[in-house]
């Protein structure tokens, strides 16, 4: 796993939007209801937070997603995007997005090296390949700025800290 410190690798992946879910009706998306995410390009404009977890429509995952969705107008005021990050398919981040009136986009990395590169990819047990519960923070400068990662299941990152995290590394705190 990365640590604070670390650069983030510039990662291009699939990314589901809000946008996108609204526009087309569940079960008729197509490759043109799916963007492309690469890191770079919010770097552009302060820090962001990468929330990684294990699958949509699991119920630890929609939990966690959900309380990210009510959270995320706390950052809004410190003008960090938030992505989360899982390895499902675009289409699987669409419908959730639209099920649970998600206001942030998905990122896919299923077929990608996403996961990989941040070090949160799970190797054991029957649900290996998937993404451990974690959150990062990068600066614009392309810097791991915080990290947290799940020790035991339904534990969620401190918001507080996320909050802190991003308002530090956007020279705000």
């Amino acid at each position: 796993m990365l640590e604070i410190g670390d650069d983030a690798p510039d990662v291009t992946a699939p990314m589901a939007t809000p946008e996108a879910a609204r526009e087309t009706d569940r079960g008729s998306y197509t490759g043109d209801d799916v963007r492309e995410f690469s890191l770079s390009d919010p770097l552009e404009d302060g820090p962001v937070v990468l929330a990684f977890y294990p699958g949509v429509f699991s119920r630890t995952c929609t939990r966690e997603l959900c309380e990210l969705r009510d959270w995320k107008a706390d950052l809004a005021d410190l003008d960090a995007p938030l992505y989360g990050v899982s390895v499902d398919s675009p289409w699987s981040l669409l419908a959730f997005i639209d099920e649970y009136d998600l206001q942030y986009p998905l990122v896919s990395g299923f077929n990608n090296d996403v996961i990989d590169d941040f070090g949160v990819r799970r190797e054991d047990s029957i649900m290996r390949g998937i993404a451990n519960r974690a959150v990062f923070v990068v600066a614009p400068d392309g810097t791991v700025t915080y990290t947290w990662k799940a020790t035991e299941p339904l534990t969620f990152p401190d918001t507080d800290e996320v909050e802190a995290a991003v308002a530090e590394a956007a020279g705000t705190k």
